[in-house]
């Protein structure tokens, strides 16, 4: 069993084994889910473009990748 203690303003600290297992890192975004038996931390998932962000550097932003795939589909 994982433990994560609550800070004073409501943070979390995912531990590092889940993390790892979920492959989270610095600056991804994660989904919580209120459910009847508590919390659930899901990671979010990215648009398909968005998994490519950083491959081709600083020749299309995010938003003409989505319109080029919008187009083609």
């Amino acid at each position: 069993m994982l433990v994560a203690k609550v800070l004073e303003k409501g943070q979390i600290v995912i531990p590092k084994k889940a993390r790892e297992k979920a492959n989270i890192g610095p600056g991804d975004k994660v989904e919580v889910k209120v459910t009847p038996k508590g919390i659930v931390i899901l990671p979010f998932k990215k648009s398909y473009t968005e998994s490519f962000k950083g491959l081709v550097k600083g020749k299309l932003s995010l938003e003409e990748l989505e319109k080029l795939y919008a187009e083609k589909t």
